[in-house]
């Protein structure tokens, strides 16, 4: 499938898919938790954040927990770090809305992965992005995850002004909303657990081996939301 760079995208560097910390219950998102994996990946230098990805089980969040979550963040960090923000949804006008959101507290980017309902046509996979990316406010950056566009959508696509096409990280088995390169931007699940490696993330819910993982630093994040179980830590943790 063809890239056609239009222009490059003003952000750079290795960014973490932040896990989504919440109360014991499940019941909601965890601040003061959060506030402590922030901590600790700041101490350690990280160079940005993606927000509500298949790492911070977005699809398990409601609307409003995942702008809730996007201002918990950009308050902790004092919008002093990069972020991007995962905006997909099945709606356009959701994604819209979710990315304008992310441009008014400070994202970089917003992150759209292609809607897999419906159905759709080229034409409608392509009017999708370009309406996000017309009112959004911010870069839009396409990750392709189920290999829906065809050769000419993604060619219309790369021409949009502010658009962005993702491709494989050095090391992603596949593309993700968690795991992908754009430009001089790569992320990935591995970038801010010391110690993990690409096999921990390959066969296994993402969210659930970083929350495990987590643990080796005494940051409890409470478990990933059902149907997702936790990951036993002897499973990850073979040979202390």
């Amino acid at each position: 499938m063809p890239v056609i760079i239009v222009a490059m995208l003003n952000i750079a560097g290795s960014f973490v898919p932040l896990i989504t910390p919440f109360t014991d219950d499940g019941s909601t998102v965890s601040e003061v938790r959060l506030a402590r994996v922030l901590r600790f990946y700041l101490n350690r230098g990280v160079e940005g954040f993606a927000l509500v990805t298949e790492s911070g089980e977005f699809q398990t969040l409601s609307l409003a927990e995942r702008k809730a979550f996007v201002e918990m963040v950009a308050r902790e960090t004092h919008n002093a770090i990069g972020l991007v923000v995962n905006a997909t949804t099945e709606s356009t006008s959701f994604s819209l809305d979710l990315a304008q959101h992310a441009s008014r507290h400070g994202a970089r980017a917003a992150v759209i992965c292609p809607p897999i309902s419906g159905h759709l046509d080229q034409r409608e996979h392509v009017d999708h992005i370009r309406m996000i990316a017309s009112h959004a406010g911010l870069a839009v950056i396409v990750v392709d995850d189920r290999s829906v566009l065809q050769e000419g959508a993604v060619g219309e696509i790369a021409k949009l002004p502010n658009v962005h096409l993702a491709w494989h990280s050095p090391s992603s088995p596949k593309l993700a909303s968690d795991w992908f390169r754009c430009h001089s931007l790569i992320v990935e699940p591995m970038s801010g657990i010391p110690d993990s490696t690409v096999g921990d993330f390959v066969l296994r819910n993402r969210a659930a081996v970083s929350k495990c993982l987590l643990m080796d630093f005494d940051l409890e994040c409470g478990s990933p939301r059902m149907p997702v179980q936790p990951v036993p830590y002897r499973e990850i943790r073979r040979a202390a």
